[in-house]
């Protein structure tokens, strides 16, 4: 399982460039890699990759991320054109 942590956004729009993400569940790896390798990543490996979100002290798993229409990355089911990972941190 991949867990994505952290987005960040262009600076004009809500759109997510990069991402951070680790392969281990509750531990802070510095990999960065961009919306189109996720895309693509997301694409060949179905239901392999879901948020993680840090209360307090404990880290908890969020919900599964898929793609839609090729672009965009989201946690709900809905097919809305845009970005939708919740509320992770920003970088």
């Amino acid at each position: 399982m991949v867990y994505i942590y952290a987005v960040h956004k262009s600076e004009d729009t809500d759109v997510i460039e990069k991402v951070k993400c680790t392969n281990h569940f509750g531990i802070q790896q510095d990999i960065d890699k961009t919306k189109e390798f996720m895309v693509e990543f997301i694409n060949a490996h179905p239901d392999s990759v879901k948020t993680m979100y840090k209360r307090g002290t404990s880290w908890y798993s969020g919900e599964y991320v898929h793609v839609v229409d090729n672009e965009y990355l989201r946690t709900d089911s809905n097919r809305i054109q845009a970005d939708n990972l919740g509320n992770l941190l920003e970088y």
